[in-house]
């Protein structure tokens, strides 16, 4: 049975604590690999400043083309709507069937958040949970969230897992527009798209 980390989220931009997420989770659960996928328009982030889908995509491509096991998904990208991961894990469960375990790797703010996501408990009968948390995290959020009842009987399928890593895409966008370096905290394909596109600015 083949093991398939989903790596989903904004992306904007992708840095190097996604990165160190994707290649810990791809080594301590053995996945047979990790699929990246932007997500088109996130609901959840109608507010906040996110560039186009387009760019975010031609980011993680270059970001993740030299890394083996990598991969990057338009799913979400062609999908018309709203994106989300109740809709991208089903597609994804009807085009591997039975012959793969899938795996969403988020970080912990993600996982606590979980509750005011489109149909969050289906997401529990599609997928296991692998969840990096960054150095010194509060996870009250998380406790009071796995002490909910019906996420009680699936803790078995979240898999916390510490990271050293502590970046954040929004300090990130704050860098770059205050013209700052955002060198060792993006790859550098990255920064050099960032710039030549005036992305963030």
């Amino acid at each position: 049975m083949k093991r398939i980390g989903i790596m989903g989220g904004t992306f904007n931009p992708i840095h190097n604590g996604h990165l160190a997420l994707a290649k810990v989770a791809l080594e301590e659960f053995a996945l047979d690999k990790v699929i990246f996928i932007p997500s088109g328009t996130p609901p959840h982030k109608r507010h906040q400043e996110v560039i186009d889908k387009e760019d975010r995509y031609q980011m993680v491509k270059l970001a993740i083309n030299k890394i083996k096991g990598f991969e990057a998904s338009r799913i979400e990208l062609e999908r018309p709507g709203f994106s989300y991961a109740v809709d991208t894990f089903s597609d994804l469960r009807k085009k591997c069937g039975k012959a793969c375990k899938l795996f969403y790797i988020m970080g912990l703010d993600s996982i606590s958040e979980i509750l005011d996501w489109k149909k969050p408990l289906e997401l529990f009968k599609l997928c296991e949970f692998i969840v990096g948390t960054r150095p010194g995290t509060k996870i009250r959020t998380f406790k009071r969230l796995v002490k909910f009842p019906p996420v009680q009987q699936e803790v078995d399928k979240i898999h916390l897992m510490e990271l050293n890593e502590n970046i954040s895409a929004s300090e990130i966008r704050e860098r770059v527009k205050a013209g700052r370096s955002v060198k060792k905290i993006v790859p550098r394909v990255v920064e050099s798209y960032i710039g030549r596109h005036k992305l963030y600015t």
